[in-house]
């Protein structure tokens, strides 16, 4: 994966949406894979209530739209093997997407669905069929499945269609391996193509110009919640659904706190304000930390901190290689900010992977490879209330966060035009917010 290739796809390409080919093409990937009788189930959430008879906005499940490219609730994807197609002697297609039918009385309320024939004309599937008829083609399969791949057992898995937990509750599986249908996907999705770096790197540069009028909009007297409103105003403005996850928008104390997502304290002269944020480009999310001063300009404890952590995310970076793991990477950092006086004060991970999810597939112990992608991220968050701590050190919160692609001539920063340093960050800080009064 050449840098100059990667900067032509940006440049020609960045407001393209992901093909119907791409996402055929993973399926088709996965099918070959798929032996003996075995069969893979992938649903997607249906609306979940926020109160009384609103729902929250819909988000699809992330390996299922992998897979599918299909955003409305309610969906479930049936990839079947070769051999368990041989074995049924069932007039079915090895891959079948159930989904909602049309249903006028509905969409006049909640909007146009892609109907059975919607899917087959814009997603290129050959079957679909009504939600409705999934049971019967499952209970068919059954007695001859010897592996059944879902998604059902993740760890943050919710909202499980009811369709799905009666055939889990009513028909004898003892006799099925039951595994994740993560053995398959999330290698896949680990390692990042051409055409997702593109999203990746949309998705961080609109992050990036939030940031940029957040720092021109800060100042004491507003609020952490009048940054938040500015920085996801700038999200939908470029054409993001979403932010990829609440936005941390932490001044004063609250720069410690890893996940403050309150965001409302009123921000005071001498304050340091730590944005953790991201925009959501076409499902692939963003992750950026920058932290600022309120007034403008670093105090000298605040500017001697946050030169040990921006020395420390440098420092990482440099000592990328491929096969490195993100626990090797943290292990370089706690040791830097530790030979400084400040290592007891990095409290959590040097980063971590990203893509369709903020801490996307992977763990601590996967290895770095060409079109990996993740984050480096250290920190020093020392307490108000730390008595140990030098006073001039205390209430100081700092994490710089920036993105990082593995190509094949090293490690890239996709989010460089993002100022971090100092004097970048002053400057910018002196000018006035472009679209935000």
């Amino acid at each position: 994966m050449k840098i100059t290739i990667l900067s032509l796809i940006l440049l020609i390409s960045s407001l393209l949406p992901q093909s119907v080919e791409v996402f055929s093409q993973r399926r088709e990937t996965i099918l070959q894979q798929l032996h003996g009788r075995s069969a893979m189930i992938l649903f997607t959430a249906s609306i979940h209530m926020r109160n009384g008879d609103v729902g929250f906005d819909f988000r699809p499940d992330n390996d299922y739209w992998y897979l599918t490219g299909h955003d409305e609730p309610g969906g479930i994807l049936m990839m079947i093997s070769k051999d368990l197609l041989s074995a049924t002697n069932l007039d079915s297609n090895n891959e079948i997407l159930f989904v909602l039918p049309r249903n006028p009385k509905i969409e006049v309320w909640t909007g146009r669905r892609l109907g059975i024939e919607g899917v087959k004309r814009e997603l290129g599937f050959n079957s679909s069929e009504p939600v409705d008829s999934f049971e019967v083609r499952l209970k068919n399969l059954l007695p001859s499945i010897d592996t059944l791949y879902t998604n059902i057992t993740s760890p943050n898995r919710s909202g499980i269609p009811v369709i799905i937990t009666d055939i889990l509750d009513n028909y004898d599986l003892t006799n099925i391996e039951q595994k994740s249908v993560g053995d398959f996907t999330h290698s896949m999705r680990h390692v990042k193509t051409d055409e997702e770096v593109m999203f990746l790197q949309k998705a961080i540069d609109i992050t990036g110009e939030a940031l940029k009028e957040a720092m021109m909009l800060t100042k004491p007297g507003l609020k952490e919640n009048n940054i938040e409103a500015a920085i996801e105003f700038i999200y939908r403005d470029f054409g993001c659904e979403r932010p990829g996850f609440p936005s941390i928008i932490g001044s004063g104390p609250n720069s410690t706190i890893l996940h403050y997502i309150k965001n409302n304290r009123m921000m005071e002269e001498g304050d340091l304000l730590l944005m953790d944020v991201g925009a959501e480009y076409n499902m692939y999310t963003a992750d950026i930390s920058r932290t600022i001063p309120v007034n403008g300009r670093y105090s000298e404890p605040q500017a001697e901190l946050y030169s040990y952590v921006l020395e420390a995310q440098q420092t990482v970076f440099d000592s990328v290689r491929v096969g490195m793991t993100i626990k090797d990477l943290n292990m370089i950092a706690k040791e830097y900010l530790s030979e400084r006086g400040f290592g007891k004060y990095f409290i959590h991970g040097i980063g971590h992977w990203l893509g369709l999810d903020v801490h996307d597939v992977g763990g601590r112990q996967t290895a770095i490879k060409t079109g990996s992608v993740f984050t480096i991220e250290p920190g020093i968050y020392i307490s108000e209330d730390d008595t140990t701590a030098d006073e001039r050190y205390r209430g100081i919160g700092i994490r710089i966060e920036d993105v990082v692609l593995m190509t094949e001539d090293g490690p890239v920063w996709l989010s460089k035009r993002i100022p971090k340093k100092i004097k970048e960050i002053e400057r910018i800080m002196r000018r006035k917010a472009k679209r935000i009064r």
